[in-house]
């Protein structure tokens, strides 16, 4: 009995427990007692809402069959490792490349940024098996005094490519969430089923908008970089673009000689 609820089958429930569910009740006076039943008159929506959820889950693939993301911390790293995390090169947002072994992180300059652990190159390594695409994303830095040394909080985001639908919608995601960390918000990339299904909907533009928190820092550890600034963007669009570095390059040298001219035109022959 469900407090004063009789169904047929009570193993059940919301759909089909609503929509066979019987609500007894007992009117009396001295005379008799009368016994009337009813369905729930909200049943037939509530089975109809699970049957549409069905239907959309039906439609698209499982979450954990096609993608994979998750945050780690990387402490134990060397002075090199340091160094680049440190440096202007590591800029919040930015992809790092992965190695074929799976095991290392390289800067796009091809420099060693940081040598991963045993369980997430393990787990990367049965993404890559299935030729899932893997991004790599800095989300923050931070300084550690007692040793002078970094700590990075890295993002993984892994799927599967082979639907050119879901890899568009998906590339997109990331790109977004790697505009969100530039931002300084923290966003979640773990997906619920419901979660990735509005990713795919949205073609990648969808994302939570709460910004979650990091995980607590040791005495000594206080964040270093958590954003970019406004040099980090052109830095980081240079980056991305590294046809434009020279034409960045020549406009700096153009202006250099420019301001030399001015220069001694003002001191010398105004």
């Amino acid at each position: 009995m469900h407090r004063g609820v009789e169904c047929d089958d009570k193993a059940v429930f919301p759909r089909e427990l609503a929509a066979t569910c019987v609500y007894n009740y007992t009117m009396s006076d001295l005379s008799n007692k009368e016994t009337r039943s009813y369905k729930d008159p909200m049943a037939a929506r509530i089975d109809a809402a699970e049957r549409r959820r069905e239907a959309l889950e039906e439609e698209f693939p499982r979450v954990s069959d096609v993608y994979d993301g998750f945050f780690v911390r990387l402490e134990d790293l060397s002075l090199e490792e340091s160094r680049f995390f440190l440096g202007a090169e590591a800029i919040i947002g930015t992809a790092l490349i992965l190695d074929s072994e799976n095991t290392r992180l390289l800067s796009n300059g091809g420099l060693l940024a940081a040598q991963l652990g045993e369980a997430t190159a393990k787990r990367l390594a049965g993404h890559a098996a299935k030729g899932w695409s893997i991004q790599v994303l800095i989300v923050t830095t931070y300084y550690r005094a007692q040793d002078k040394g970094a700590v990075v909080d890295l993002a993984f985001l892994c799927w599967d490519p082979q639907d050119a639908e879901l890899d568009a919608a998906l590339t997109a995601f990331a790109k977004g969430i790697a505009e969100r960390f530039a931002a300084g918000r923290r966003a979640e990339i773990a997906l619920t089923q419901k979660q990735f299904i509005q990713v795919l909907q949205s073609k990648g533009a969808w994302y939570l908008t709460q910004t979650i928190k990091r995980e607590p820092l040791e005495k000594g550890t206080v964040v270093f970089k958590s954003r970019r600034s406004g040099t980090e963007r052109l830095t980081a669009y240079a980056l991305r673009h590294r046809s434009g570095c020279n034409i960045l390059s020549l406009l700096f040298l153009i202006a250099l000689a420019a301001g030399i001219v001015f220069l001694i035109w003002y001191f010398f022959f105004r």
